[in-house]
């Protein structure tokens, strides 16, 4: 694991182990990419496809655009609209995913309404390390990596070519946009190349550059239900690259300095077409937007130890954010704005039984050039704007014995409205608005796991009070009352639990999860939340009986989920089941396996349904 790319607010041996999924299990799994990987952490609901063709999330209420994706604690977020692609990240290169569910530390600097998940890559240990693995649906890793002496390299290559998927078998063919049970433009391509080099001249301080590639092009399946109107697009660049700096250096016994620099960029292209023969561009449905994003970061932290039980950080962070975009045709109009922080974190070690942590921070965002293009008026621009928030966090970690853990935590946070919202006409169908202010949300969390022997159990309840949501308001102009403006209307509440156990001996390994929320509009208690399923239930079971044998079996289900804000449209519950069998033969693991094993019907977004029952084989090989 790449102990720099960690940000916790408590350190590695007080982490929760339901916020975490870590390499062994999506290896074990068969997991390709990050958001498959994060459907299994209690309290967090995973979407995907949709009109855009991504995955994201929902964790406890809160969409995954309002809640910041690291790797290695650099942003991976694109800056417009706050959103990536889940589906286009490789779990292959990771080590660890930390999910931060109720308050995350402060010294990220982040933009969030307290949640927040950080992807931590490898960092191998021994003089050479080799990891391979190829599947029959065409997903293949390489993991390379090495350390000698005082310095580590790591190169991880992952590549997928997925075809167009088949649909359950009781789903109807009727529509033009499908061939049988094939589903139409479904497939992508992936290719995703990190690499990394770090040199440790002693064993306090360390020094990391290091480069990712994620390049995609993806195709959007039109939409099937009966609600709205199908789209044809297809993406043929979906692309980030980040290069990063990290470092650790002791510059006395008791001073840190940790610091992250890192610039990241985003190209995007995204065709939109007449009809479904994907020809022509002369409609109003006819157009192709180029997005060309970049972002530069820094980070700084100074960690005191006043004392052998205590530490003082000071942290400090500034992105800048630049969005540049346009139709074919058309100039590129150009979006900026700085967000930056100032926080200082406590921790207190009061005994080797209990600890307290104690932050607060300034938060802000400046607005700098923002420009805007329209048809009659051209390229003008617009009111710049800015906003600023104190953030705050406490925390109380207590052991009263090797075999018990609580935590409580309440914290403060705040969500400054993203360019999108702000300035974005949503091809027509909005009026902006640049004075949209920031969201704020109040977060209560308390959180308890135990475990006895070979068993292991936790539970966890949260509270969030959420102020000034950004909601669509209708009304705003004379001449069409469809159009609608973002406005700061809001107050809502979300409240939760989360249960889970665990077994796991020589022959046997088995855990369940159970997750319940209620999200409530305190202003209208008939808007429905939308993607949020008040229940989610997850389930993995491992036999291991003779002849080194691995029989697994994975479960997950969840409830209704709407699709829309007045409760018109919404998706079934649903359980879908995994399977597989495995043997490992010297450093060879070889496994057949099954996805969706009972074939049934499932959609995550209404009008998108998922794929049917698929067979695969798969080969991995680790030196």
């Amino acid at each position: 694991m790449f102990h720099l790319g960690e940000v916790m607010v408590f350190d590695r041996q007080k982490t929760f182990k339901d916020n975490q999924v870590n390499a062994d299990f999506m290896k074990s799994s068969d997991i390709q990419r990050v958001s498959e990987a994060l459907n299994w952490v209690p309290g967090l609901i995973v979407q995907e496809t949709g009109g855009r063709s991504e995955a994201g999330f929902m964790l406890r209420g809160i969409s995954s655009a309002d809640v910041p994706i690291y790797i290695d604690g650099v942003p991976m977020t694109a800056p417009y609209d706050g959103t990536v692609d889940l589906y286009r990240l490789p779990a292959g290169m990771l080590s660890r995913i930390d999910v931060s569910k109720s308050a995350s530390s402060l010294l990220l600097g982040g933009n969030t309404l307290g949640p927040s998940v950080n992807l931590v890559t490898r960092q191998p240990q021994k003089p050479f390390e080799m990891h391979f693995d190829v599947n029959t649906l065409w997903h293949s890793n390489l993991n390379l990596g090495g350390r000698w002496n005082h310095w580590f390299g790591q190169v991880d290559v992952s590549y997928a070519n997925i075809a167009n998927f088949r649909l359950p078998h009781s789903y109807p063919t009727d529509s033009p946009y499908l061939d049988g049970h094939k589903r139409l433009n479904s497939r992508s391509r992936d290719f995703d190349i990190s690499a990394k080099v770090g040199y440790s001249p002693n064993a306090t301080d360390e020094y990391v550059v290091g480069y990712t590639h994620i390049n995609a092009k993806k195709h959007v399946p039109p939409y099937l239900g009966s609600n709205g109107r199908a789209q044809f697009r297809i993406s043929p660049e979906w692309k980030k690259d980040e290069i990063y700096f990290h470092s650790t250096t002791k510059l006395a016994p008791a001073l840190t300095l940790k610091s992250r620099l890192w610039y990241d960029t985003f190209d995007n292209t995204l065709d939109s077409y007449d009809d479904f023969t994907y020809s022509t561009q002369k409609g109003k449905q006819g157009w192709t937007s180029i997005y060309n994003d970049y972002a530069l970061g820094a980070n700084a932290n100074l960690v005191w130890a006043t004392t052998d039980r205590n530490d003082l950080k000071f942290g400090a962070n500034y992105k800048f954010d630049v969005h540049r975009s346009h139709n074919v045709g058309e100039p590129v109009a150009h979006i900026s704005e700085g967000i930056y922080s100032f926080a200082v974190e406590d921790e207190a070690r009061l005994s080797p039984q209990l600890s307290a942590t104690a932050s607060v921070g300034w938060f802000a965002r400046q607005g700098y050039k923002i420009e805007e293009y329209n048809a009659k008026r051209g390229l003008t621009e617009m009111p710049n704007t800015h906003d600023g928030n104190v953030n705050a966090l406490a925390a109380i970690d207590y052991h009263p014995s090797a075999l018990h853990h609580f935590r409580f935590t309440v914290s403060r946070s705040s969500l400054f409205a993203r360019m999108k919202d702000r300035y974005s006409y949503k091809l027509g169908k909005a009026i902006p608005n640049p004075d949209l202010g920031t969201e704020k949300s109040v977060n209560i969390d308390a959180a308890y796991e135990g475990h006895w022997q070979n068993l292991r159990w936790h539970a966890g309840a949260f509270y969030n009070f959420i102020n000034d949501i950004i909601q669509e308001v209708t009304g705003v102009d004379d001449s069409d009352p469809k159009i609608y403006q973002l406005q700061n209307r809001g107050k809502a509440q979300y409240r939760g639990f989360e249960l889970g156990a665990g077994y796991d001996i020589s022959w046997l390994t088995a855990n369940a999860n159970y997750s319940f929320i209620d999200q409530k509009n305190m202003d209208n208690h008939d808007l429905k939340f939308l993607y949020s399923p008040r229940n989610k239930f997850t389930a993995f079971l491992e036999l291991r009986p003779v002849w080194q044998l691995r029989l697994q079996g994975r479960l997950q289900a969840q409830g209704r989920a709407y699709s829309s804000s007045d409760g018109s449209t919404s998706t079934g519950g649903f359980a879908t089941i995994d399977a597989s069998i495995a043997r490992k033969l010297w450093k060879t693991d070889i496994k057949v396996g099954v996805l969706n094993l009972a074939d049934k019907i499932y959609e995550y977004s209404e009008g998108y349904p998922m794929r049917g029952r698929t067979w695969y084989a798969s080969v991995s090989f680790d030196l």
